[in-house]
């Protein structure tokens, strides 16, 4: 039986040193206004869930639609923005 031999290991190289991924400071503003154009994918989603949810039940897209855009604006306007 032959006896391989490897080459000596050599030692662990240190890694380059690399700064770490630098962090945008300025995070979009949060939206605070209710816009149905700017919510429309929004709106999407919440109307297809309302669907989803009424399965068999008698009703309308366009009354899933309304319910929905309530829904979200719901969550934009406050009381004092309709005072």
């Amino acid at each position: 039986m032959a006896v391989t031999r490897t080459a000596p290991s050599k030692a662990a190289e240190p890694k380059a040193h690399r700064s770490p991924r630098r962090v945008s400071k300025s995070a979009p503003a949060p939206v605070l206004e209710y816009d149905a154009t700017g919510h429309q994918k929004e709106i999407a989603q919440v109307a297809y869930r309302i669907w989803l949810e009424r399965a068999d039940r008698p009703g309308s897209p366009e009354d899933d639609w309304l319910k929905a855009e309530a829904e979200v604006r719901a969550r934009y306007v406050t009381d004092t923005q309709l005072a």
